[in-house]
């Protein structure tokens, strides 16, 4: 069955949008990117991966995917781990990477 064959609800909408707005950064990307591979990393490790990475800013990223649902975090001892929380995510941006396809 395909999405538009469905009538979605105004409720289930306005969740997709919050999601795709979430991941509409390049930065916010390559974080759900680093997560996807690697399973699961603290904030400095995210950090010591990412190209002119400021915490603040990072921190910020983070909890935007993390309201959404996007990412997960758990926290040991001093330090906190985030990994992605979704399956559905990796396909979500496996879609798009080919919808954006250049030739």
């Amino acid at each position: 069955m395909k999405v538009m064959e469905v009538q979605k609800s105004d409720k289930k909408l306005a969740a997709m949008a919050k999601v795709l707005k979430a991941v509409a950064n390049q930065n916010r990307l390559r974080i759900v990117q680093l997560l996807i591979i690697n399973g699961e990393l603290t904030v400095n490790e995210i950090c010591e991966n990412l190209k002119n990475c400021e915490q603040s800013l990072l921190s910020h990223h983070l909890s935007a995917l993390k309201e959404t649902g996007i990412l997960s975090s758990r926290r040991a001892g001093r330090k906190i781990y985030y990994s992605s929380a979704k399956k559905e995510i990796e396909h979500l941006l496996n879609c798009l990477e080919n919808c954006c396809d250049t030739k």
